[in-house]
């Protein structure tokens, strides 16, 4: 999963909009679908009004948005126990 595909899935989790998560963010929606769809990549301070208004840690979010390729080889043993611990965060009712 990409940081754009974290951002939507924790917005949908929530039960956001894009419309309230910009609202939220003090951003326009057209911005929301940018990071969402990977066409913008959020600096890190929109990574803080992110999560803010997701009301999750900054590491939440930026450990939901880790793959596979971004690992190096040698250390992807590592990965498959993030993965593991990724997808329970994901699948639970709180963040």
């Amino acid at each position: 999963m990409d940081l754009g595909q974290a951002i939507k899935t924790l917005r949908v989790k929530q039960g956001l909009t894009q419309t309230q998560l910009a609202e939220l963010c003090d951003m326009s929606t057209n911005s929301i679908c940018s990071l969402e769809t990977g066409k913008a990549y959020p600096p890190i301070a929109t990574v803080r009004r992110l999560c803010d208004a997701f009301g999750v840690p900054q590491s939440y979010l930026l450990m939901t948005s880790i793959e596979e390729g971004d690992i190096p080889e040698e250390k992807r043993v590592l990965y498959k126990f993030l993965e593991t611990l990724r997808n329970e965060l994901i699948e639970s009712k709180e963040p």
